[in-house]
């Protein structure tokens, strides 16, 4: 006689048999150590096994055409799931060093490696046939956890999975974001925003070497140029706000506020100054120095003015007033080293805009290792040493951004944030099946880097504890003064 459980397993079987034909992949998620993707565009076969010397019941997988069976013992499969949709899978083979299954960090991650590159887009984006690459690593502080980020550059300019053509794309790893939707999130917002050259947000699936490293987030490396920021690199200029200070050209902004000197990191993030100047016969300290004075002249009339100064001569408000509101709902207190904000110009005579946002793993319930960040703080607090967060409030606390950024929140609030939690929940359909995989994937990976943050191996947990935050961060920057930018003083 059946079992109850064989029962329900003849049913969703039965209803996976039926489905097939339409359907790219079944999932099989299990409960012990492994996780499996069924290509049904292949003909699939699923039967029900007991006959084992141990009497264990068995599901049994079988392609019929090889003959290749998966035997998955039944008390492991948590279910069985049906979609769709299926996201990209990238290969990527390193041709010089095959056998190793992933980059070495101690070489650094500017270290190429020649590779190979394809991609199989699965329907819903063009696939790529195999082509030369130069793959290395990226990030700053992500550099160094367990799941490396990478890049890869290409030879001539192409489009990858529908993004602006470019030879450079990144693969953001999302290590410690077990939800793997906080990019997808806050470059959704600045979308609906409509805030330039903002970056996408494409799930992959990264296999390197034959080893799967996991789902990765395909995005835009940002720079001057059509697949990012698409100002003139003649004229203009991309600076990077930033503590490390790690480009060629770079500069600390110096500035005293009552008894206290405050220090601003200010590097070009693009164009290349040595190429630009070599074009113009000029020398490359000296138009480096014509920018760093430029920046320094806008700083010097955000740290001279008062809440009722104009500011409009040298600063696009609207594109700080939209910046300031993603990395607001998003709790990315980032900015207040700074890290990774980014400001560029369109030529020496126009006025600074911020942009375009970055890097949002680092928020939302983030808190690293101390449980769960509050929705209910202040982004520029008053507290600790960190110098960004004194440049910025002043600019928060001017009268015409206060005006304006109140005028977009209530926009945001009632148009953009409900449309951005029904996105938010589709993406997530589409990402849990490689969220799960990650999560097995990387769980080691989460026990030595210490950090308490939890995996996405309960993948659709940490996505209703994004959204739960996010509810709380919405009340409370709408009943906040100042909506939770800055103290009133």
């Amino acid at each position: 006689m059946k079992t109850r459980l064989s029962i329900i397993l003849s049913i969703l079987l039965f209803g996976i048999l039926d489905m097939a034909a339409d359907t790219p992949y079944v999932y099989v998620y299990r409960n012990d150590s492994a996780f499996h993707y069924l290509d049904v565009t292949r003909p699939l076969q699923f039967s029900y096994s007991s006959m084992t010397a141990d009497s264990t019941r068995q599901l049994v997988i079988i392609r019929p055409e090889d003959s290749d069976s998966m035997f998955v013992p039944f008390d492991a499969v948590d279910s069985i799931r049906l979609a769709n949709k299926a996201i990209p899978d990238i290969y990527i083979n390193l041709t010089e060093e095959p056998e190793l299954t992933d980059l070495i960090r101690q070489r650094g991650k500017s270290y190429i490696y020649p590779a190979k590159l394809r991609m199989d887009g699965h329907g819903a984006y063009d696939d790529i046939e195999e082509l030369d690459v130069e793959f290395r690593g990226r990030g700053n502080s992500t550099w160094w956890m367990p799941k490396l980020p990478y890049r890869f550059k290409m030879a001539k300019k192409r489009s990858v999975c529908g993004l602006p053509k470019a030879k450079t794309f990144a693969l953001l790893a999302n290590f410690i974001d077990g939800s793997h939707a906080r990019n997808f999130f806050a470059l959704r917002a600045a979308q609906m925003l409509e805030m330039p050259y903002t970056n996408h947000a494409i799930p992959v699936r990264v296999h390197l070497n034959g080893h799967t490293k996991g789902l990765y987030m395909l995005t835009e490396k940002i720079g001057i140029g059509s697949g990012s920021v698409d100002i003139d690199e003649e004229k203009g200029m991309l600076f990077e706000l930033d503590i490390a200070l790690d480009e060629d050209y770079n500069h600390i902004y110096k500035w005293i506020a009552g008894n206290s000197e405050y220090l601003l990191p200010v590097m070009v993030k693009d164009p290349d100054i040595n190429e630009i100047a070599e074009g113009r016969g000029i020398n490359p300290n000296e138009y480096w120095l014509k920018w760093r004075d430029d920046f320094s002249a806008f700083a010097d009339s955000i740290t001279s003015s008062t809440p009722d100064s104009d500011l409009s001569s040298v600063l696009d408000i609207d594109s700080a007033v939209n910046y300031f509101l993603v990395y607001n709902i998003s709790g990315n207190s980032e900015i207040t080293h700074p890290k990774s904000v980014y400001m560029h110009k369109d030529s020496i005579d126009d006025v600074y805009h911020f942009g375009p946002v970055w890097d949002f793993d680092w928020a939302y319930t983030y808190s690293r290792g101390t449980g769960t960040q509050s929705a209910n703080f202040i982004l520029l607090n008053p507290y600790g040493e960190m110098d960004g967060k004194h440049f910025f409030r002043i600019i928060v606390r001017n009268k015409e951004f206060q005006k304006r950024f109140g005028e977009r929140w209530n926009y945001f609030k009632t148009e953009c944030y409900p449309r951005l939690l029904e996105e938010l929940d589709e993406y997530a359909e589409l990402i849990r099946p490689a969220a799960y995989e990650d999560g097995y994937i990387w769980k080691d990976g989460h026990i030595s880097y210490g950090d308490g943050e939890p995996t996405s191996l309960h993948h659709k947990k940490r996505i209703d504890e994004l959204k739960a935050w996010l509810k709380r961060r919405v009340s409370y920057i709408s009943a906040a003064v100042n909506y939770a930018l800055a103290p009133r003083y």
